[in-house]
């Protein structure tokens, strides 16, 4: 009971960001995540996830000179980098099993085109 009340909570005050991230955006204050404007709210729930890899966003606020708000930026952060290289060396390891199957693949499908081919030629 105890999580679901605690996911409730999470839920709500992530829903009550978003009312105000969207009220900046309806009085012309742009959102920006990684980089690139975004006006959608189904993209902004983006922000409240922590990565696989580590990752969470960071909110940086930019004010004008006059020192009002002006933008809204929200950018990736790496906070623990170990975690950040160990996803990376896994991903890596990954990808290179599946070179390695893929070529295995590939050999053993030669192997057996030639084994047809020459079987073929035997029957003519």
């Amino acid at each position: 009971m105890g999580k679901d009340r605690r996911r409730h909570r999470i839920h709500k005050e992530q829903h009550a960001y978003v009312n105000r991230l969207r009220s900046y955006r309806d009085n012309g204050i742009p959102i920006f995540i990684d980089g690139k404007i975004s006006w959608k709210e189904q993209d902004w729930y983006k922000i409240f996830e922590v990565r696989e890899d580590g990752g969470v966003y960071m909110a940086d606020y930019i004010n004008s000179e006059r020192g009002n708000l002006s933008e809204i930026h929200f950018d990736l952060v790496y906070l623990d980098i170990e975690v950040r290289q160990a996803w990376e060396n896994q991903k890596r390891l990954e990808e290179t099993v599946h070179r390695a199957q893929m070529q295995h693949y590939k050999s053993v499908l030669q192997q057996f085109q030639k084994e047809k081919e020459e079987r073929e030629e035997d029957e003519l």
